[in-house]
């Protein structure tokens, strides 16, 4: 007989509270690391790029769902959506607002402690792995006919989808959906976007010419200034690196490659969008196929980074589930 019964050890289940504080944490740590750039990256984001789109996203998203939910009293579902889920996702948007300028920050200023050195490694294990450079292959296959919507995918479209998506979790009704991507978006910033990045700090096959030297990209960059599409792509990218090289603070600043944050969170919303039925789920999965794709063929990420930012992704999903279902 046994003096003293094993008892089960109580684990802590995460709430929305948790994750808020997880949030604070971020950004006290951006804030701390980078202030002036912080508050700088924290005025860009939410009075001159999001406090427009975020609110017409809203309004729009919720009429379509009143209309094809409640047809006929529209105003009401949306008056009664608004109450019940009004002011916890006012407090969300705020959070996301936040993180978002912290992300940022903690982007722009770690070239400054932490050069891009993988970016050598990278081209040559891609290329080694694939028996050849990736982005060859994607232009060989891709109809040359469907890069205008390929760029509207990867381009417009992300800014649509990654706000979008932040309100259908923020007014989502299911409590354990919301806080499982929510902290899973956190977790996503900070070990990817964070973590990872700093172990395989790299720019990416269309800035390697700019930041490695040599011209072991130079047929990819000559494709891409052949059309009207990717050259779009190549101004982009001199955006960026104007930025970085003169250390300017602006909106979507930063160069990083290894892991994709683009991938992640494509991978991310496909997850999430896969809880609702088989509509949202095709889309999701579509979408993050053609970001996967698009980070190659455009010249922004080596396919091993997208490789990496599925696998995490899979991972922090599957994990963030057993800590919301504690």
């Amino acid at each position: 007989m046994e003096v003293f019964e094993a008892t089960p050890t109580k684990q802590m289940r995460i709430t929305m509270h948790g994750v808020a504080v997880l949030c604070l944490v971020y950004v006290a740590a951006a804030a701390a690391v980078a202030p002036v750039t912080y508050l700088a990256m924290l005025t860009e984001y939410t009075f001159q790029k999001y406090s427009f789109p975020i609110p017409l996203f809203a309004l729009f998203g919720m009429v379509g769902v009143a209309v094809f939910y409640r047809p006929r009293s529209p105003l009401t579902f949306i008056l009664e959506k608004l109450r019940d889920r009004g002011k916890g996702a006012l407090m969300i948007i705020a959070m996301f607002l936040l993180s978002a300028a912290a992300f940022s920050t903690l982007k722009h200023v770690t070239p400054v402690y932490v050069s891009f050195f993988a970016d050598p490694f990278l081209a040559k294990l891609d290329a080694t792995i694939h028996f050849g450079n990736p982005w060859k292959v994607a232009h060989a296959i891709f109809p040359l006919s469907l890069e205008p919507t390929l760029f509207v995918l990867y381009g417009p479209v992300w800014f649509v989808q990654m706000v979008g998506m932040v309100l259908v979790a923020a007014f989502a009704k299911d409590h354990a959906i919301r806080a499982r991507y929510f902290l899973s978006l956190v977790l996503v910033a900070i070990i990817l976007g964070s973590v990872v990045r700093i172990i395989g700090s790299s720019a990416g096959p269309i800035f390697f010419g700019r930041i490695v030297g040599g011209d072991r990209f130079a047929d990819l960059m000559a494709v891409l200034g052949s059309s009207p599409w990717g050259g779009a792509m190549i101004e982009t990218s001199d955006y960026l690196y104007s930025s970085y090289a003169q250390d300017r603070t602006v909106f979507g600043t930063g160069i990083a490659a290894m892991p994709s944050l683009h991938v992640a969170l494509a991978v991310l919303n496909a997850l999430f969008l896969s809880q609702f039925g088989r509509a949202t789920k095709y889309w999701g999965w579509f979408y993050f196929s053609a970001i996967m794709f698009g980070s190659v063929y455009f010249g922004w990420h080596y396919a091993i980074d997208g490789y990496v930012a599925i696998i995490a992704t899979v991972t922090i999903w599957r994990y963030s589930k057993r800590c919301v279902d504690r």
